[in-house]
């Protein structure tokens, strides 16, 4: 039989070599190093006469919402080994922890999925978008003439704790679906035992300067002739100009890849040809409403309005009902309601409306979501609109 529980601190390494065999992975480091990242008390084990055959874990982060940030549960570690796969393991795990996360108080979790197909079915939706993209060498060319009063200068990897923070938070403000990169995130990155070895494919780190301020930089590799960005941040517009134009022109690099940027990036519009630009979008952060109530008062809205909404959730019971929002730029309140519902939806779906991922009319196409009320999913578009699309160019 069974048995599911926290994780003990004598079973710590037992536990990270089960969920490493599970995702096919053998570890190339120490567990122990591991340990100062993990609260326990968060963890969650299922044992098969004593062998730890699947587990998930959870940490306390802050990610960036609509108008706000808030405090989430950062869901990782999720795996199952092959040899106790369809045995319903992974559901029992996730509802036992959506339940401990609702007994915690954190109205809000996120993880990052190894297959697209398997968290709908627990509530969670898709939160942001990225693009990967590639482009050659001859269609790079900006549609307007580029000049720029700063410069570019490469950046110690040893350094990169010392300014690249700051680009980084400045670059991602009012961006929802961001999470700031833990110092020793920053530490580890800038420790890494690539930049000491030699030969092709390292990391490179350039930052772009104006006015003696560091007001973006790049992280890049080549291979090849193929220039790839790993991450690219500026604070400024001639800043992110500058620098795509120093990973576009680098000497004997006939193109140009791109891993993960924002779906309404400026670049394509800064393009000459900007349909030679190659484009392929996927999911990045998902998220789940553990307290729809709690959630919907935590964000902004862009425009006041009122909205009754009927939530379908078969795994946290307390979120089934009407819940009445009353939202605003300038903060939001929600209760329970027995009014005529405005909007039918499952959880997972109000989760990627809520982030500004996708419109709630787009969702009613797509059969999603049912207006019960005439006008309330351009009310609802309007309330829930974003400025900027979310994007989560790093992982938690």
């Amino acid at each position: 039989m069974l048995e599911m529980r926290r994780v003990a601190d004598d079973e710590f390494v037992q536990w990270v070599h089960a969920e490493s065999r599970a995702h096919g992975n053998r570890l190339n480091t120490d567990p122990e190093v591991l340990r100062p990242h993990f609260d326990l008390d968060r963890s969650i084990a299922v044992f098969d006469q004593g062998n730890i055959v699947g587990g998930a874990h959870s940490h306390r982060v802050e990610m960036s919402i609509p108008g706000a940030s808030a405090n989430i549960a950062g869901v990782a570690n999720i795996a199952v080994q092959p040899t106790h796969t369809r045995r319903g393991v992974m559901t029992q795990m996730m509802n036992h922890q959506m339940k401990d996360l609702h007994e915690r108080g954190e109205p809000i979790a996120a993880l990052f999925a190894t297959e697209s197909i398997i968290y709908g079915r627990f509530g969670y939706g898709i939160g942001s978008l990225h693009e990967q993209w590639m482009i050659d060498r001859q269609y790079n060319g900006y549609a307007r003439p580029y000049e720029s009063s700063g410069r570019i200068v490469f950046v110690d990897p040893a350094d990169i704790t010392k300014e690249l923070p700051d680009v980084f938070r400045r670059s991602t403000i009012d961006r929802p679906g961001v999470f700031q990169r833990a110092p020793h995130h920053w530490e580890r990155d800038s420790q890494a035992p690539e930049h000491s070895q030699g030969g092709p494919g390292g990391l490179f780190y350039a930052a772009y300067e104006s006015d003696g301020k560091v007001d973006g930089y790049v992280n890049y590799r080549t291979s090849g002739t193929t220039l790839t960005v790993i991450e690219l941040m500026a604070a400024t517009n001639e800043a992110n100009s500058a620098l795509w134009r120093f990973c576009f022109d680098l000497d004997r690099m006939y193109s140009t890849e791109a891993l993960k940027r924002p779906v309404d990036d400026p670049l394509p519009w800064m393009l000459a040809d900007p349909r030679r630009l190659q484009r392929s979008p996927r999911d990045g952060v998902w998220v789940r409403l553990i307290d729809v109530t709690a959630s919907l008062r935590l964000r902004r809205y862009a425009d006041s309005g009122r909205l009754v909404l009927e939530v379908r959730d078969e795994h946290c019971p307390w979120n089934e009902g009407r819940f009445e929002l009353e939202g605003s730029p300038e903060g939001a309140t929600c209760r329970a309601s027995s009014s005529s519902p405005d909007l039918a939806l499952a959880v997972s779906s109000l989760a990627s409306a809520y982030m500004g991922a996708v419109s709630f009319s787009t969702l009613a196409k797509a059969g999603s979501v049912e207006e019960c009320t005439p006008w309330a999913l351009l009310r609802a578009d309007r309330m829930f609109s974003v400025q900027y699309r979310p994007w989560t160019p790093h992982n938690f």
